[in-house]
């Protein structure tokens, strides 16, 4: 049986909201009516909240890498309330501090949880509202957060709104450069729908960024949408972090998105937010997307054909069956565009005449949406105009004629693959450059802070000894230091004093500086005192071996003065 996640500290406010009055009568209000203040203060006096959990999937593996925590409220009479029914009023209200510590606590302690369970090292991401990070105490709720809980930094990332960077930009930079001291991930939520400047973006201590579901809706049908996309991606990458695209519901979308790099995808087509347990269920089932379909975006060759004849598209998958391509057929623009949608595809070759959509037209389209595509035309018609014009423009890479040589059209396919293969190659190289990059970088970074944490305990270790040392000093009974070797190791004033010395006795060894009774003493049986007789003056003389509780070595001397002999 795994370890049961600790139970989850009241609301803050929750015991200055309850006092000895008769408890109010339940209240009755319809389900599509706004909530009250008299509401939200009792679902925070009665704890009415709880978190519910949605995956975070990498674009690479298919498999879960995280997950974000989502509040939701079980109101007595209406159910399961979802978070923009109250979540306004609570920001106006101010109720929103308590309910945002509520929800960091709950987040950390549920995630260690499910770690001390065996269930692997996810990091959970929480939403921070801007009245929270505008609070005095957003540092210390977040550190006491993962205080209580026992949870590593690195497994929290607090997710912001972009409007909260661009509302006063140098409060964010230092707010969030506070916060990333912690240890945490820091991401922008929504990212793409305010109006954050690049300037103040790059300033920011940022770990991702994650695509707005307004983007992802359309992406396979609207050439804006996917443009934004795939810029948001390419910057995200450019500055080093990583790319969660949300509300993605479709296989098509995210077909498109692993074309285009992106890390991880959030959104119904993997699962809708659900509550802890069924969300543990997927963790121990291992739930992931289709390794098949995921191999199927990264790796076999593939082709589209789009022609409006039947028997065109049949002519040409006939002589291509002795190539090894996947070969996928569309008999309009219209259905091209879908399949393009649905696949990761590497060369179009497109008809010119066609119903609703010229070739042409349909090229400039696939070059807007899915611009890393080796696009061609095969046509017996000629609009020399605008076939040039697409050529350059760069929305046909090459143009070929009907009727058309078999061996020709092959070879021609064949370059147009080796082309797209030979840009793909390129692109990841640089990717992993700059990976590999960063990566020396924070290696680097880290050398740095242990040289400078290894500097620092040096000056340390150096003051404490000069301490030390001065202390020892002004210790009237005389001490002697001695290593293995018998060499005075330390030695205070006391000790100089009474043996007369004229010079430091450090570095010396006991013979040059000791009575021959006291040197014979030490080097014998030393679990009596010695009893001797140093520049005159008589002491008693006993030893302490070092080392017992630190990693020094050697003797310590005590000279303890008896009198002056007769």
């Amino acid at each position: 049986m795994h370890e049961a996640a600790p139970p989850v500290a009241p609301l803050p406010g929750a015991a200055a909201c309850a006092d000895d009055t008769p408890a109010s009568p339940p209240l009755t209000i319809p389900d599509d009516a706004d909530p009250t203040q008299d509401e939200l203060r009792r679902a925070i006096a009665e704890e009415q909240f709880v978190l519910h959990y949605q995956p975070k999937v990498s674009c690479s593996t298919g498999k879960i890498t995280g997950m974000e925590a989502l509040v939701r409220w079980e109101h007595p009479l209406r159910g399961l309330v979802p978070p923009d029914r109250f979540i306004a009023q609570m920001e106006e209200s101010g109720l929103i501090i308590a309910l945002g510590a509520w929800v960091l606590r709950s987040a950390c302690r549920q995630t260690r949880g499910w770690q001390a369970a065996g269930l692997g090292g996810l990091p959970v991401a929480v939403n921070l509202s801007g009245r929270q990070l505008q609070s005095d105490n957003i540092f210390e709720t977040v550190a006491a957060a993962l205080g209580e809980s026992g949870l590593e930094p690195k497994f929290l990332e607090l997710e912001l709104t972009e409007s909260f960077l661009v509302h006063d930009p140098e409060q964010a930079v230092a707010t969030l450069t506070r916060l990333k001291q912690l240890g945490v991930k820091i991401s922008v939520d929504d990212f793409g729908t305010g109006y954050s400047s690049l300037s103040y973006i790059k300033r920011f201590p940022l770990d991702a960024l994650k695509v707005d579901r307004a983007f992802v809706r359309d992406i396979t049908a609207d050439p804006s949408d996917a443009s934004i996309t795939r810029a948001i991606i390419n910057l995200a990458h450019n500055l080093k972090l990583t790319v969660v695209a949300e509300g993605v519901e479709t296989e098509a979308q995210l077909g498109l998105l692993i074309a285009n790099d992106c890390d991880m995808i959030q959104g119904y087509y993997f699962s809708r937010p659900v509550a802890a347990p069924a969300f543990e269920a997927m963790l121990r089932e291992g739930k992931s997307l289709a390794s098949d379909f995921i191999s199927s975006q990264r790796a076999e060759r593939t082709l589209l054909l789009v022609d409006d004849e039947e028997y065109i598209l049949s002519a040409l998958k006939r002589i291509l069956r002795r190539s090894n391509y996947r070969v996928l057929t569309a008999d309009s623009a219209l259905q091209g565009l879908r399949l393009l949608a649905e696949n990761r595809v590497d060369v179009v070759v497109s008809d010119q005449r066609m119903p609703g959509m010229t070739g042409v037209e349909f090229l400039r389209r696939v070059k807007e949406i899915h611009p890393d595509s080796v696009r061609m035309m095969l046509s017996g018609y000629t609009d020399l105009k605008s076939v040039t014009d697409a050529i350059n423009e760069g929305a046909i890479y090459k143009f070929l004629t009907k009727p058309w040589d078999d061996e020709h059209l092959l070879a021609n396919i064949e370059e147009a693959f080796r082309r797209k293969e030979i840009v793909s190659e390129n692109r990841r190289l640089m990717r992993d450059l700059a990976q590999t990059n960063a990566r020396l970088g924070q290696v680097n970074d880290e050398l740095r802070g242990l040289l400078d944490d290894g500097a620092l305990q040096v000056k340390r270790d150096e003051a404490t000894l000069r301490v030390v040392q001065e202390m020892l000093q002004h210790v009237p009974v005389p001490l002697i230091g001695i290593d293995s070797e018998g060499m005075i190791a330390a030695s205070n004033l006391a000790a100089e004093s009474a043996c007369g010395a004229a010079a430091p006795m450090i570095g010396r060894f006991i013979g040059e500086c000791l009575p021959a009774d006291l040197v014979g003493w030490f080097h014998g049986d030393r679990a009596q005192a010695c009893d001797c007789v140093i520049a005159g003056t008589a002491y008693q003389v006993s030893s302490r071996a070092m080392g017992r509780r630190s990693a020094s070595g050697g003797v310590l001397l005590m000279l303890d003065q008896t009198g002056v002999p007769a």
